[in-house]
């Protein structure tokens, strides 16, 4: 369906990178706190899956993209969502898919520091 990643420092305000396989993309002076790279990388693609599957229509959108800025409860809970900028319409289709998604929880408090304020790439 598409692809959705995360950067690997969170507070960053510039939005994600874009990547492929919902891999963590960026770098900057936060560290992961500890978190690996597969941790990261499998929590994303389940973020992606809980948004993909409350999301319809993925071929009208093909090309398009979104990042997401999403915020998670230490249980995975959605806090808030917003969208930072790409295709209005998709936008619109994935903040809807988004708030309907039961996210898991974060494997490690690690992970969750990384995901509790990230940017996400949404590309179906």
């Amino acid at each position: 369906m598409g692809d959705l990643s995360s950067g690997k420092n969170a507070p960053k305000t510039g939005g994600g990178a874009a990547g492929s396989n919902a891999s963590p993309a960026g770098s900057g002076n936060t560290k992961n706190n500890g978190a690996s790279g597969a941790d990261i990388s499998n929590y994303a693609g389940q973020i992606k899956s809980a948004i993909e599957s409350k999301f319809y229509d993925a071929s009208s959108y093909a090309g398009k993209t979104c990042t997401l800025r999403i915020k998670l409860a230490p249980d995975g809970l959605l806090l808030d969502i917003q969208s930072e900028g790409g295709d209005p319409a998709l936008c619109q289709a994935a903040l809807a898919a988004a708030r309907q998604a039961k996210i898991p929880k974060p494997p490690s408090q690690a992970v969750y520091e990384v995901f509790k304020n990230a940017p996400l790439d949404f590309k179906p």
